[in-house]
């Protein structure tokens, strides 16, 4: 590329890099999950999400009327994908 100014690179820091201030291990879980007969957590730092009621009911259909959106753990957000995937399909 012809004309075009060389990119002057930056400096990398030199020294140790820094420590990481919080693990994985140290979060102390707080949002059970919404799901009936589920013992996880759906803390996000856990893996957990927040996913709309009216989704969620479309899967499992024993949820408790409550909020907007439903906090539910990893392991049940998976399989909230998959079932929304297979529906997706179905629709085109």
């Amino acid at each position: 590329m012809a004309g075009r100014p060389h990119r002057r690179g930056i400096p990398k820091p030199k020294g140790q890099k820094p420590r990481q201030t919080r693990s994985s291990a140290a979060i102390d879980p707080e949002d059970p999950c919404a799901v009936p007969g589920c013992k996880n957590f759906a803390d996000k730092a856990l893996g957990g999400r927040s996913i709309a009621y009216d989704n969620a009911v479309d899967v499992w259909d024993n949820l408790q009327e409550g909020p907007r959106r439903v906090k539910i753990c990893r392991t049940h957000y998976k399989e909230w994908k998959k079932a929304k995937k297979d529906d997706e399909t179905e629709w085109s």
